[in-house]
């Protein structure tokens, strides 16, 4: 009798020995399984919030980099508009001394010094030639003709008001611009120029 209690105690004691080693092993799987899935979960949160922080740096890149690009092209077209005015005011002022040195006598001995360079700059003299000025200067200029030797004809143009002549010899296909408005013309590019307001 003892000796099947001592068997029934042994083989009881087996039973919760491998009942506890199993039950240890599902508690060591269960937490295995937990921090793996914990572990992932850490992973993804992370991998989310990089991607959201980066999401909103370039977003914030994006958003400073128009304000500073139209920033740029504000200042630019202000800037523009400043040189246009000065070059405007520099011609203008030109414009204003030219026609106050047109009604001196200073300008009627230019006319003539230009007019002689300009016929001996056409080729053959005895080719007919046209005069074109303003007609202010046409009266002047005129006398001035009259002791040229070769056919000549005079007519105003339109296009010539700050002064000068312009001579043009069709035979020969040439043309000498002494005109005051050619000049100034060059001369408002070249203040262009210099100011910064040609656009390539």
């Amino acid at each position: 009798m003892e000796n099947d209690t001592n068997k029934l105690e042994h083989f009881t004691e087996t039973i919760l020995r491998d009942a506890d080693e199993r039950s240890q092993k599902i508690l060591e799987s269960v937490e295995k399984a937990r921090k793996a899935r914990l572990n992932s979960a850490e992973k993804e949160l992370k991998a989310r919030m990089e991607r959201q922080v980066e999401a909103g740096i370039a977003q914030v890149k994006s958003k400073t980099g128009q304000a500073v690009s139209q920033k740029m092209m504000e200042d630019k077209r202000r800037l523009f508009e400043k040189r246009a005015q000065v070059a405007r005011k520099i011609y203008d002022d030109l414009a204003e001394k030219v026609e106050s040195w047109t009604e001196s006598g200073d300008y009627t001995a230019w006319l003539s010094r230009q007019l002689e360079k300009a016929l001996k700059a056409l080729p053959g003299e005895q080719e007919k030639v046209y005069l074109f000025c303003r007609t202010q200067d046409a009266e002047y200029l005129k006398g001035c003709m009259e002791q040229c030797q070769r056919p000549w004809e005079l007519a105003v143009s339109e296009s010539i008001h700050m002064g000068g002549l312009r001579l043009e010899c069709p035979e020969s296909h040439m043309a000498v611009d002494c005109t005051l408005d050619s000049a100034a013309q060059e001369t408002q590019e070249h203040i262009a120029e210099y100011l910064g307001l040609r656009l390539e």
